[in-house]
């Protein structure tokens, strides 16, 4: 084996070991580029779900799978805390969870991960060619790393970017994972606006 592959073996096995890799974003540099826009995919009660139905709410869009160890339900439990900060206002916020590993993560998997948190979330998920049609949309990322001697046979590996759509369903801005929940409430509190919406 040469030495480049030597290398990248060794990076597979690195990742397998800790429970899969992510593409970290920079403060202040987001990993992925400025596109967005409405999808369709399956939501955890099996049914079509349309993104155009949260006109009038602050959507916070992120990719990740329910066998994640550790970033997935770490942002969960964050945007719950953003919730909790909103405190009335949280009805303007809408979480989207994309699954990343629609093979494992059914409609029925995604409703018991979103039930362990107190959050307004649809979990999506869909065939392969719909995920990756939604994750380039957004100019996410994900690599799939086999773990055969492990009892998943693989982990996902992704970007932790959030990306956070104002009322009108336009990309407001992007949050990294190192993010923290006060700073994430305080965007979201000002595109939801006052409670009578005369701004936007």
């Amino acid at each position: 084996m040469s030495t480049l592959g030597r290398a990248l073996a060794a990076v597979a096995l690195l990742a397998a070991a800790i429970g899969g890799g992510y593409w970290w974003s920079a403060r202040g540099a987001p990993a992925a580029g400025p596109a967005a826009g409405d999808f369709v995919l399956t939501d955890q009660d099996s049914a079509r779900f349309d993104t155009r139905s949260l006109r009038g709410k602050v959507v916070l869009v992120f990719f990740g799978y329910s066998n994640c160890p550790d970033v997935c339900p770490t942002t969960l439990s964050k945007l719950s805390s953003v919730a909790r900060r909103l405190g009335d206002a949280r009805g303007g916020m809408k979480v989207v969870y994309v699954s990343v590993d629609p093979e494992r993560d059914t409609p029925t998997v995604l409703r018991a991960d979103l039930g362990n948190f107190d959050l307004d979330a649809v979990g999506l998920t869909g065939t392969r060619e719909e995920v990756d049609r939604v994750v380039a949309q957004y100019g996410a990322r994900y690599e799939i790393v086999p773990t055969p001697e492990s009892a998943g046979k693989y982990v996902v590996n992704h970007s932790t970017t959030l990306y956070v759509l104002d009322r009108d369903g336009r990309l407001a801005t992007e949050f990294p994972y190192e993010a923290t929940a006060t700073e994430i409430a305080a965007t979201v509190r000002a595109l939801i606006g006052p409670p009578d919406g005369r701004a936007r």
